[in-house]
Parts: C-alpha cells; structure tokens; sequence
C-alpha cells in the first residue's frame, strides 16, 4: 500500500482554499520570520518539510493534482471509520445510542426496507466498500455522513472540495443510455457537473469516471448558457484506485 502524502496545508499553516499569494506569503514567515531557515536557528529537517510543501502547493499544476488526491483519501478514510463503526454496532461490541429498544427496532425496520438507490433491488445483509448491487453493479457503500466531513454541500464551505473539469458519464435510474457530461466539481457528500441536457431534481443517476463510480442523486438544476448546471449528493461511492490516496482541494 502506498504511503499516504503528507499534509502539506498543516505544514505551511495554511487552509485548503488559500490563495497562492497567502501559500508564498506563509512560506517566506516561516523561512525568515519564524526563523525556521537552518540559517536563521531551524533544523535542516524541518526546513525540508517546509521546502517540499511550497514545492507543490506553490505549483499550480502539482497543487491541483495534490489537492484531487489529498480529498480522495480523506473520503475513504471517513468510508472506513463508518463501516467500521457499524460492524462494532451490528455485533455488539458497542451499544447505540439513545433508547435501546427503540433503536433496535428501527435497525431492524431500516435493514428489511433498504434497497440499491438506482435500481430499487434490496441489498445484501452486509454491505462493504467493495459491495456493489447483484442487479445493476452500483456500488452500495455510502459517503461520508453529516457529522464526520459531511456538513456542507451547495453554498456552504464547511470541508474541503476539489475542482476538476474533466469528464464523466452518467446513466439515468431506469435508463441505458449514458450521457457524457463536464465535471466541475468533487466534494466530500457531493458532485456538480455541466450537462447538455436539464436533468430533474431527485434524479437518481450513475455517475463514473476514472476516478470514482457513484450514485447519487439531483439537488438542483439551473440553465447556464448552452448548458445546464447540476449539483448532486452522492447516495454511494467506489474508487477505481485500490491503494491508499490523499486529497483536499486546489484553489
């Protein structure tokens, strides 16, 4: 398994969202002012840390490439903690919260009513990351929720986002054909995109593309020019990377 990368918006104190002019302005405080330089009194070490972070973030195009990865990981670290928290839920090794009964019977309610969100077929009893529906090979393995990373979503910036404008296909519940569409946006609970077509609020769709397969479903729809502007919250999520990745956004 790969190394995950280092957090190199800690390391040069700055948030995911900075501008290049705060990333440089940070670097040079720390160099010269803070006097973390070996010529200033700081170790070689921690002057390395610093000069390799301001390598990449202070690069446009390796600040970006960072950014989608840095996000990526952080997204299935949360996955992770959640699925493993349920499994210590489910097998008793620690109580839910609130009233026990209560919250027994709801368990028992939500397992026999939950189906694929894409195609309505009830889903397995356990359910993993790799766990993807028998009928139409959706992934089933949920995003962060509220709570971890999950807060925000359209108009708030409470975690983290990636800009991405490449493209990916996306296929209507109940429909074959796929529609290639401009992604413009990956978030920690959420994805936006440019569409040729309007697409319905609370459409549930496939989405994929070279990074990750989902489901998820529409929020919002507006005319933007010739195109049509779709933000969505993903109901589900795989990555087509096995290995272990970082990320957090570009700016």
């Amino acid at each position: 398994m790969k190394k995950s990368l280092p957090d190199y918006y800690s390391v040069l104190k700055v948030q995911p969202d900075a501008s290049q002019e705060v990333i440089k302005a940070s670097y040079r405080k720390l160099m010269v002012t803070l006097k973390m330089h070996p010529d200033f009194g700081g170790t070689n070490e921690l002057a390395a840390q610093i000069n390799e972070a301001y390598a990449v973030l202070g690069d446009k195009g390796k600040r970006t490439a960072y950014a989608r990865m840095y996000l990526l990981q952080r997204i299935r670290n949360v996955q992770s903690a959640a699925l493993a928290k349920e499994y210590r839920f489910s097998n008793g090794t620690i109580p839910r919260p609130g009233n026990t009964a209560v919250s027994a019977g709801r368990s028992a309610n939500s397992t026999a009513a939950r189906f694929c969100p894409l195609c309505r077929v009830a889903l397995p009893q356990s359910i993993g990351p790799e766990t993807r529906c028998e009928s139409c090979h959706s992934p089933l393995s949920p995003p962060p929720q509220p709570g971890s990373y999950g807060h925000e979503f359209i108009g708030r910036r409470t975690c983290s986002r990636s800009a991405k404008k490449y493209l990916g296909k996306i296929t209507l519940a109940g429909q074959s054909q796929s529609i290639t569409v401009t992604m413009r946006d990956l978030s920690l609970n959420g994805i936006s995109f440019f569409s040729e077509i309007a697409i319905a609020v609370e459409q549930v769709f496939n989405f994929r593309n070279e990074t990750l397969e989902a489901v998820a479903v529409v929020v919002s729809c507006r005319k933007r020019g010739q195109l049509y502007s779709v933000h969505a919250r993903l109901l589900t999520v795989a990555f087509h990377d096995k290995v272990g990745v970082f990320v957090s956004l570009s700016g």
